[in-house]
Formats: C-alpha cells, sequence, structure tokens
C-alpha cells in the first residue's frame, strides 16, 4: 500500500502506520493557513476514521483534526 501512496485501510479507513510526522505536518500547515472571512468561526462535525470518535470543530480548508486522538484522518460528518 505505502508504494501506492495508500496509508489508509481501503475496507475501515483506518491509518495503517504512524501518521503522527504526517499530522504534525498538518498542524503547521494549518497554523500558516488563514481562513477567508466566512469560514473563520464555521463549526463542523467530524468523524475520525481512527479511533470512530465525534467531534464539534473549528473547520479548517485543509483539514480537521480529531480531538480525541490528534488523528487528521476524519471526514465531515452532519452531527
Amino acid at each position: 500500500m505505502r508504494e501506492h501512496f495508500q496509508y489508509a485501510c481501503p475496507l475501515c479507513l483506518k491509518s495503517v502506520c504512524d501518521m503522527s510526522k504526517v499530522w504534525e505536518k498538518f498542524d503547521l500547515e494549518i497554523a500558516a493557513t488563514p481562513m477567508p472571512e466566512p469560514y473563520q468561526n464555521k463549526m463542523v462535525w467530524i468523524l475520525c476514521n481512527d479511533c470512530g470518535k465525534s467531534s464539534h470543530v473549528q473547520f479548517h480548508l485543509v483539514a480537521q483534526k480529531c480531538l480525541n486522538c490528534k488523528s487528521y484522518n476524519t471526514r465531515e460528518t452532519r452531527g
């Protein structure tokens, strides 16, 4: 899967390797990317593909971080 740049299981969508270094890069990218005015206070519900927990987080164009396990392997839900 790594040879094909696939880092999540195609069935359960969980990360298949340690992604902590990637998540650190996401943290830096998000910190360096200001949100446009219409999105600055937008909140969304996400579901983490790694731990299965839902979180209500601030929306960002780059990615949304799980409040429970700190993964960015998340998807937006309807709450």
